[in-house]
């Protein structure tokens, strides 16, 4: 019986050593983050492909898993948006920007005009809307 409470008391002490070495100082969480993008022309030819050179940041070594994202609900409008995942176990995140650079190859598909939208909390605006005008050859 005493062996019991003895391995008990030891594993109970591992634990809460354990606990204190990894818990308190740990942060992880996803986010959206800063995203860029150029200037996109006013008008567009129905069925041409237009490359949209995006650029998402993030402030610093702890981002890491940048990924830039696309969503259509509609046939006109689109919404860009980039997030990361921000981790930490208490040790110092150097000030280093964490970049990741892509092309999006986009080809309008309907004669209508069309909406792009580009999500950057830390901008301002936050969201920007460009509206492209779509027209035959």
């Amino acid at each position: 019986m005493e062996r019991l409470k003895l391995f008990t008391v030891v594993v109970l002490i591992a634990m809460t050593v354990n606990g204190c070495i990894e818990g308190d100082n740990y942060i992880r969480y996803s986010d959206y983050i800063t995203l860029e993008t150029g200037p996109l022309p006013d008008t567009m030819v129905l069925n041409q492909s237009y490359n949209i050179i995006l650029r998402a940041s993030a402030p610093n070594t702890c981002w890491s898993n940048l990924q830039i994202s696309v969503n259509s609900d509609d046939d006109s409008l689109y919404a860009f948006s980039a997030v990361g995942t921000f981790e930490n176990h208490g040790e110092e995140c150097l000030q280093q920007l964490i970049t990741l650079d892509s092309v999006y190859v986009f080809t309008p598909k309907v004669l209508k005009t069309h909406v792009l939208m580009f999500l950057n909390p830390s901008g301002d605006p936050q969201v920007r809307v460009d509206t492209v005008y779509i027209k035959e050859n």
